[in-house]
């Protein structure tokens, strides 16, 4: 006998840098539609905007908490040899955000992925201190030093499962993915840095693609690769991206209706 689904929407949002802020566009859409998740599955990026959601805090005030900022106000250098960068202003500034200790005082439940790189596999955590976590998720490599939690050290999240559907899949009746790297397919790498990054995206890209299949729904916006991981000078034109597709995908879901949940009396 099949076990009944524990939740009927499961949202899956994609790691991406920068572009990350176009979940919040796609949650003020989907807020506008009705359309709540039960559960949050995020990977690096996708994972602070999913601990930031499922703390019920509106997509705009999410956005207005990297409004104006650069990478340096969320890092800082460091001289160790496994990173050039430290997350621990990343960790002060959302523990500051968030007021939130654990997973369980979210108020939506969440599932963060990060990669235990000594053990090499993906992680899902959906319970402990909830900061640490998130900051693990969002570890990338070289660029940034590993988190250590527990005696085991976790990088991005990324590395191994960028779009986290796999993780809630067979515990919803439906899933909306959120995949916020789309690359041409042709592109010039002009510089190193450029190389480094097509890298990357293609990395991601590759990774991606079990759990674009998986999801019932994939919001993509169109040409993200124009936003550079870092780059939060355009925090509100990211924003705006992902609300529009949004509102496009989410008008012709056939699905959407049954989504909507009935005013409570």
């Amino acid at each position: 006998m099949n076990r009944p689904l524990k939740y009927k929407l499961g949202l899956a949002l994609s790691g991406g840098g920068a572009r990350g802020l176009a979940h919040f566009g796609v949650m003020q859409a989907m807020n506008e539609y009705g359309i709540r998740p039960d559960i949050i599955s995020g990977t690096s990026a996708g994972a602070i905007a999913g601990a930031m959601l499922a703390a019920e805090r509106y997509p705009e005030e999410c956005l207005r908490f990297f409004v104006r900022k650069k990478m340096m106000h969320f890092a800082r250098f460091t001289l160790s040899k496994s990173g050039f960068m430290s997350m621990s202003k990343m960790r002060n500034h959302l523990q500051e955000f968030l007021q939130i200790q654990t997973f369980d005082e979210l108020k939506i439940p969440l599932v963060v992925t990060a990669t235990d790189v000594t053990n090499a596999t993906s992680v899902h955590f959906d319970q402990g201190e909830l900061i640490p976590r998130i900051v693990a998720s969002c570890s990338i490599p070289l660029l940034f030093t590993p988190t250590q939690i527990d005696g085991i050290h976790y990088v991005d999240g990324g590395v191994f499962m960028n779009l986290p559907v796999r993780p809630i899949r067979e515990l919803c009746e439906t899933v909306i993915a959120v995949e916020i790297n789309s690359i041409d397919q042709k592109q010039e790498a002009a510089n190193m840095l450029r190389i480094a990054e097509r890298s990357l995206h293609l990395t991601l890209a590759s990774n991606s693609r079990i759990d674009r299949k998986l999801a019932d729904l994939v919001i993509a916006p169109d040409n993200m690769i124009r936003f550079s991981l870092f780059d939060l000078d355009r925090a509100k034109e990211i924003y705006e991206q992902g609300y529009v597709t949004a509102k496009e995908v989410l008008k012709s879901f056939s699905v959407s209706r049954k989504l909507q949940r009935v005013p409570e009396n």
